[in-house]
């Protein structure tokens, strides 16, 4: 996230649109069960006015960057049903020359069974996760550690992601 921040000041890029980073911790387990990803709305609760003056038109989440296992690493990315915003990532990792496959996502099934678009789902906004494939491997556990980190894998990233990044601040809808 922080690399794709620096590439974007350093470019003097102009997004139409307001970009929100939020970086938090506290992801685990408790009592042995996956502790849920919290709704992007609630990070806008934190702090006052941005629940009513900013709308999330998009999710973008980032785990497992610096890690992962294989001689010829791929980007995983995961959507919960927006083929464009999957595409768009492809497109941009592509362009930076890193490898991608697509994982495995949960589809906003209220877009098939009710009268509504994409835009009008149940689901908050279109959401994309990005992360290494194999990063689970090594991750909460005692080989988890700052050295097991590759700055080569997170500049790879940090490259299709802020190719991304200035792709969807101009787009009109995703």
């Amino acid at each position: 996230m922080l690399e794709a921040i620096r590439t974007l000041q350093e470019t003097g890029y102009q997004p139409y649109r307001t970009f929100l980073f939020v970086a938090y911790s506290g992801e685990g387990l408790e009592g042995g069960k996956d502790v849920c990803t919290p709704e992007a709305a609630e990070f806008l609760k934190a702090k006052y006015g941005f629940s009513t003056c900013l709308t999330i038109e998009a999710v973008v989440r980032l785990r497992g960057l610096g890690a992962g296992k294989g001689r010829t690493p791929r980007l995983a990315l995961s959507t919960q049903g927006s083929e464009r915003l999957m595409n768009l990532f492809e497109d941009a990792a592509q362009r930076m020359g890193v490898r991608t496959r697509r994982v495995e996502g949960a589809i906003d099934m209220s877009i098939v069974f009710e009268e509504k678009s994409a835009y009008e789902s149940a689901q908050e906004a279109p959401e994309i996760s990005l992360s290494w494939m194999g990063w689970e491997e090594t991750s909460r556990r005692p080989a988890d550690t700052l050295d097991a980190i590759s700055t080569a894998r997170l500049e790879q990233a940090g490259r299709a992601l802020a190719l991304a990044l200035m792709i969807m601040g101009r787009e009109t809808r995703y």
